[in-house]
């Protein structure tokens, strides 16, 4: 190995080279460290281990590659397992992240290994994984099968929190092969999008990914999401999975779970039912809806803030919501159908008291003043409970409701403001993708042929049955506080 050291050393060039240029050298020498065996980046060099000769930063190619040999190669030893969990580490946080471009297959199998043996060594910090994924891509945009492990990862772990830098990501790519219409676009290049270098040819994601992996990957965002009680951004998860496109128009499993749990959160989130979205395939929510009645049911005894009936279909169907794993949620929403019966009572009355509130739920007035107590404490209660004298009782303190401040829709619309500016560079880069497709190509020609209607709009002729279609890159085809669990 020591002979090689000067080899491992030619690379990046010393001086400012074109892309051009760089492209070239890099390609060629990682031809020349892949005809290196495994077992010679595990041998010392003058008696030192070569990860001590090389700069994570500097020389990260050969780094991540005699990094992955020497972990691969520490089995079932702690001890060389711990050292290489700790390399990793710094690695992870200061790779140079358009080197690792060029050997992509090197780093999906040492982030693999990675969330192998990270749980394996008693450690619940995944940061520097995340952190590893958003140095290679800032975006997180393009998905690919690391994606899902790290949620697995995190799941089963108890630290759902922590795939947070990932999920809030948006998506906005698959892994796809260079299209022939699009002009060479090389690695090392400024690239806009995540999407140009994480290809199905550079290695960066087992390919082809199947429509399911995608599909479990916003539905375990989504319970993330409502456990961590994000109820905006685990609706948008469960909506991506309802208006997924499939075969034949038949719904998989998870995407009746998906609207199972889609009934659940509209009670919990807003004390009723969220409006099915627009655009959904009518057959297939016929279909989820059958298979999910029992949650309809439900949802129907909430609407209707019918608390015994409500009751009643909870406990006669235990056992369904137990064996779909959504009985902690559930139970959130009973809970939430009590809090929605006080919030109703602001729509009459701008103050009542305490033994009226309670009467009208049917509690004794000391539960229902620790429930207003809780509620105003927990951010559900925008009211204040003043004692009418001082030796007055819970009965006939007064509650009083004080009118919602507009911080809340301020916010929201300032995030989707943010949101909609960050998908521009998505949508461009889809647009210009599109027009090199040979479908759109081909309208382009009807068009000229045949006028495209009386206005020469394109759109008249274009193919818009697109519920057959697959999704871009997708073949045929496991701490934190978490209300699924359970």
């Amino acid at each position: 190995m020591a002979d090689l050291l000067p080899t491992l050393l030619s690379f990046p060039p010393e001086k400012e080279v074109s892309n051009k240029e760089y492209d070239k050298q890099a390609t060629k020498y990682v031809e020349t460290l892949n005809r290196i065996s495994e077992s010679a980046w595990t041998k010392p060099v003058n008696k030192q281990n070569i990860l001590d000769l090389l700069n994570p930063a500097t020389n990260s190619i050969p780094y991540l590659y005699a990094l992955y040999a020497q972990w691969r190669n520490a089995s079932k030893d702690r001890t060389r397992n711990e050292d290489a969990m700790t390399r990793a580490f710094i690695f992870f946080t200061s790779f140079d992240p358009v080197q690792v471009r060029y050997a992509g297959d090197t780093w999906l199998r040492l982030l693999d290994q990675a969330i192998d043996i990270t749980p394996k060594l008693v450690v619940t910090n995944f940061t520097p994984i995340t952190t590893a994924m958003l140095r290679l891509d800032p975006t997180a945009g393009t998905f690919t099968s690391l994606h899902l492990r790290l949620v697995r990862m995190c799941l089963a772990e108890g630290a759902p929190s922590q795939a947070l830098p990932i999920l809030d990501k948006n998506i906005y790519a698959f892994p796809q092969a260079p299209h022939k219409n699009l002009p060479d676009e090389l690695l090392c290049e400024d690239h806009e999008l995540s999407n140009s270098f994480i290809t199905t040819k550079t290695g960066f994601s087992i390919t082809p990914l199947k429509s399911e992996w995608i599909l479990e990957y916003y539905l375990l965002g989504a319970d993330i999401y409502i456990g961590l009680r994000n109820y905006s951004r685990a609706r948008l998860f469960l909506e991506y999975l309802l208006l997924t496109p499939t075969s034949q128009h038949s719904c998989s499993a998870l995407q009746t779970e998906a609207y199972k749990k889609w009934t659940l959160l509209g009670l919990l989130a807003q004390g009723k039912s969220f409006p099915l979205p627009r655009t959904h395939n009518q057959q297939m929510m016929k279909s989820m809806k059958a298979i999910g009645k029992s949650y309809d049911a439900l949802a129907e005894s909430f609407e209707k803030r019918q608390w015994r009936k409500f009751q009643a279909e909870m406990e006669a169907g235990f056992q369904i919501w137990q064996e779909d794993g959504n009985l902690r949620l559930v139970r959130e929403v009973a809970d939430a159908l009590m809090r929605y019966r006080v919030l109703d009572l602001q729509k009459t009355y701008a103050a009542l008291t305490v033994g009226r509130v309670a009467s009208h739920l049917s509690l004794s007035a000391d539960e229902t003043f620790a429930m207003l107590t809780a509620m105003r404490e927990q951010g559900y209660l925008h009211a204040s409970i003043t004692a009418s004298s001082s030796n007055s009782t819970s009965d006939t303190a007064v509650l009083h409701f004080h009118p919602t401040t507009d911080a809340a829709d301020e916010n929201t619309l300032q995030n989707q403001t943010t949101r909609i500016e960050s998908l521009i560079s998505y949508l461009r880069d889809a647009d210009r993708r599109l027009q090199l497709t040979k479908e759109y190509i081909e309208v382009q020609k009807r068009g000229k042929r045949g006028g495209a209607g009386p206005d020469g709009d394109l759109a008249e002729q274009m193919d818009l049955t697109w519920d057959d279609a697959p999704i871009p890159g997708m073949g045929d085809g496991d701490g934190d506080e978490d209300i699924m669990a359970g």
